[in-house]
């Protein structure tokens, strides 16, 4: 039997693209679950929870990334990223100068 797995193309609207601290935010959501996440932008896929690999993906904004997850909480930790990258990685909620 195979394990549960789900996937969802997500598409990057903030206006920096998926920089260092949204890139970090990822991983650190994605450890905080037991299923592999993975992220792919074009042809180039990487580990969710490594910040250097999703760097190296350099989705901008307005870039589709697609969101794969294998394991029992598969659904769960999609639903969370999906909801990190619609909410701009929490970046329409900060004070700005």
């Amino acid at each position: 039997m195979s394990e549960p797995s789900a996937s969802r193309t997500v598409v990057v609207t903030n206006e920096e693209g998926v920089h260092a601290r949204a890139a970090t935010m990822i991983a650190e959501l994605a450890r905080r679950f037991e299923a592999k996440v993975l992220l792919t932008k074009n042809s180039e896929r990487v580990e969710a929870t490594d910040v250097m690999q999703i760097l190296l993906l350099g989705a901008g904004q307005g870039e589709q990334v697609l969101i794969e997850a294998v394991g029992t909480d598969a659904e769960e930790v999609l639903e969370a990223l999906v909801r990190l990258f619609a909410e701009n990685f929490n970046e329409n909620t900060e004070n700005t100068k």
